[in-house]
């Protein structure tokens, strides 16, 4: 049986269009219907240079040799096409033919599918690095946020006994900054904010925004939530500042998500677990319990160290001239500059009193040195909100390397700071 027809008719007119090519004339010798209905006319005798401008891109052929395979994207129209061509002698005569297939719906496709092929690579990397930290606090998950989605600042926010601890990380620089701000309906809106939304600086409570601001953000900056949650009593909600680039689609990948906040939630369990024990209640720093524990099981085992003795001043002239409530802000004002410095490698305590104690673990001279200065910029800082209670803090600083007898460097540290206590006390205060 021949079947030429029919194949013929396949081809031609379900499969693609087949357009043969003159190669001595360019002229278009055969077009089929698929040509007539996408040109809405019969382009036969035309010069096939002036209608298909794919030609030059055509692959070189040999007469009679095999087909050859290729694609032609026609941006007018943003079409894919694969077309099959060949080169066959008729009548002494070379002839260029091709089959052109619209593969459009299946271009896309493809690029979905590799989208997602790039997506789930993408994500189980990220779900590695999840899993290497697990046991670490939660908030060191921030860096590997930016780096994910492509930001310059992330943005953590948690609910703790009447307050909002406010965790910013900024990729420029690898510096974290600690803020405790009082909760009201106002701060506790930023947990249910809608995550689809870009969020403007003057929807944040003017504490949040006060925050963002000193955080290096401007009057027109704008945030997107990654996500929020609940998890033992305790809300939370993750934001980024908007940047340029930035990875929204993965943002809406709810498997990516899960693993987020099944990372934050598992945090956030097991700090609440400890949280009361290790951390002093009014401040929220770190208590002098905590800092015994880590003095014997770290802090005298350490490649290097440095070590800020702090004490604030006039607390007692305070408690007994405006009362304690007075002599609380100016230790929660204190506590508050170390804060904004602390992260994995920074820790704040509060020893009791007016006096503090900061420990930086593994770093360099030069990072003690430029702690000490972010520190006190801090301090300034939050010296120049005017609620009438100036804080001043005298801080003895000291660094060790390996080898370095802990003891030695904390008596050392405590003579520092009282020489600086000295020197800031103003005529006729009291040393204390």
């Amino acid at each position: 049986m021949d079947f030429t027809n029919e194949i013929v008719k396949f081809v031609s007119g379900k499969v693609g269009g087949v357009l043969i090519i003159s190669d001595s004339s360019d002229e278009i010798v055969y077009a089929d219907e698929y040509y007539t209905k996408k040109y809405n006319q019969d382009i036969t005798g035309m010069d096939a240079t002036q209608v298909f401008m794919w030609l030059d891109e055509c692959p070189q052929l040999e007469v009679d040799g095999p087909a050859v395979e290729w694609e032609n994207i026609d941006r007018a129209s943003k079409k894919y096409y694969r077309i099959n061509s060949s080169k066959f002698e008729k009548d002494a005569k070379i002839y260029t033919i091709h089959l052109e297939t619209d593969i459009t719906e299946y271009m896309g496709l493809n690029r979905d599918i590799t989208k997602y092929m790039s997506f789930f690579k993408k994500l189980s990397a990220f779900q590695n690095a999840v899993l290497q930290k697990l046991s670490n606090t939660f908030y060191e998950l921030l860096p590997m946020l930016t780096e994910y989605f492509n930001v310059s600042k992330a943005y953590f926010l948690i609910q703790r006994e009447g307050h909002m601890d406010v965790i910013t990380y900024n990729k420029m620089g690898d510096v974290y900054c600690n803020d405790r701000i009082g909760l009201n309906a106002k701060v506790e809106s930023a947990f249910t904010m809608n995550e689809d939304d870009d969020i403007l600086m003057t929807s944040l409570a003017p504490e949040l925004q006060e925050v963002m601001t000193l955080n290096g953000s401007k009057e027109d900056s704008v945030f997107n939530k990654l996500c929020s949650g609940a998890v033992s009593g305790q809300k939370y909600a993750i934001y980024f500042g908007a940047w340029p680039n930035m990875d929204k689609d993965s943002m809406k990948e709810k498997t990516l998500l899960s693993v987020i906040k099944l990372y934050v939630e598992n945090g956030i369990m097991k700090e609440k677990l400890r949280y009361s024990s290790e951390h002093d209640g009014l401040t929220g720093l770190f208590n002098k319990a905590k800092y015994l524990e880590m003095m014997d099981a770290e802090y005298q085992l350490m490649d290097s160290i440095g070590i800020f003795n702090l004490d604030v001043n006039n607390l007692k002239v305070l408690n007994d001239t405006q009362g304690h409530e007075a002599g609380d802000k100016l230790l929660i004002k204190a506590a508050n500059s170390i804060r904004k410095v602390t992260n994995n490698k920074v820790h704040g305590y509060r020893m009791g009193g007016d006096e503090f104690l900061m420990i930086a673990c593994n770093v360099t001279k030069e990072e003690v040195d430029n702690l000490k200065e972010r520190w006190e910029a801090e301090l300034a800082r939050l010296n120049t909100v005017e609620d009438g209670i100036n804080c001043v803090i005298a801080v003895g600083v000291v660094y060790g390397e390996k080898g370095y007898n802990y003891a030695e460097l904390m008596k050392k540290a405590d003579e520092l700071m009282y020489e600086d206590k000295k020197a800031k006390k103003k005529p006729g205060e009291e040393i204390r």
